[in-house]
């Protein structure tokens, strides 16, 4: 059985109000004055005030200040989620260090160990190309981790500085959209063998949708990370999800859904989902109040969804997250 046993949030000091965000991509696209009040309004964090957001860096530049930022913030989330589980650094047997948004090696859990003071012969994984999906993923890999070693602990820490990757110069609806809902933040999670009646994970599963690679990811080019985002996602999305949640429900076992953390990449796609699976808006509270809050954190996401879910629900559930491939994580929950 593999348990949570304490989450820990991050998000930098820079505060993106969705009327100012607006306000300025109104001045690089303006043809998004006309369409704007129709936005959804999304607070949303970053590294640096916003306008050096929008000015133009080297990808030199950018990972010098992801260097500087993604460890720090990983930090904090991390030894909030220790506090929270009770555990000190020295009792984490495994790390599993999440990000897509930049480049360091020594990978970030290096960095991490040294600074929290995790023991030198802890077991690290870095996961770096799973993008927004790479947070379920990494509640999976703990919990095969768990299943086979019991009495040991997991870190689970996913940072993403989304905010580095906006491009002025690129004027394309991709750009526009990735503008428009991302944030910079970390989220941490403890994960152990212990159940003590808590939020708890029972499996995990990973599904590829054939022929969609090219629908979502980063495209490296001289001037550093462009996302892609099809904007046919959505509708792949609400095409495909419902027999891949389907299946694995039948699989698991899982005959009735209390509860649904699902990673919150934005309007369209909360609809897909609901439309995919049949569900009532009000079934997605939890992770629509997350991207309200904080914007689309990639990785991070689903995480901040699983950290927001009310304590008093109980029952079976289930975390969805989406990213390159495309894939779709799962996870069997219960509390």
């Amino acid at each position: 059985m593999t348990a949570f046993l304490g989450f820990g949030t991050a998000l930098p000091e820079h505060v993106i109000e969705p009327e100012v965000a607006l306000e300025m991509l109104g001045r690089l696209w303006p043809r998004l004055r006309a369409g704007a009040a129709t936005a959804e309004l999304v607070t949303r964090y970053s590294v640096e005030p916003l306008d050096r957001v929008v000015q133009r860096r080297s990808v030199g530049d950018a990972m010098a200040l992801y260097a500087e930022h993604a460890p720090r913030l990983a930090r904090a989330a991390a030894c909030r989620a220790l506090e929270a589980a009770r555990t000190s650094p020295a009792e984490i047997d495994l790390v599993v260090s999440v990000s897509c948004t930049g480049y360091l090696v020594p990978s970030l859990d290096v960095r991490l160990a040294a600074e929290i003071g995790l023991r030198p012969d802890v077991v690290r994984l870095p996961l770096t190309e799973l993008g927004c999906s790479g947070g379920a993923a990494a509640v999976a890999a703990a919990h095969r981790h768990l299943r086979a070693y019991p009495a040991d602990r997991v870190l689970v820490v996913a940072v993403e500085l989304a905010s580095l990757s906006f491009h002025a110069a690129d004027r394309s609806l991709d750009n526009l959209a990735a503008s428009m809902v991302f944030g910079d933040g970390a989220a941490a999670a403890v994960l152990g063998g212990a159940d003590d009646g808590g939020l708890r994970v029972l499996a995990a599963g990973s599904r590829l949708v054939p022929e969609s690679e090219h629908v979502l990811g980063f495209d490296l080019r001289d001037t550093g990370f462009h996302v892609v985002l099809d904007r046919r996602l959505p509708q792949l999305i609400e095409a495909r999800l419902g027999p891949v949640v389907s299946d694995f429900r039948r699989r698991h076992g899982v005959d009735d859904v209390a509860f649904y953390a699902v990673h919150a990449g934005g309007p369209r796609i909360f609809d897909a989902v609901e439309s995919a699976l049949g569900l009532a808006p009000d079934r997605l509270a939890v992770s629509r109040t997350v991207f309200r809050e904080v914007g689309n954190l990639s990785s991070a996401s689903v995480l901040f969804s699983l950290a927001a879910l009310p304590p008093d629900q109980r029952g079976d559930g289930l975390a969805i997250a989406f990213g390159p491939g495309v894939s779709v994580e799962l996870a069997h929950l219960r509390r």
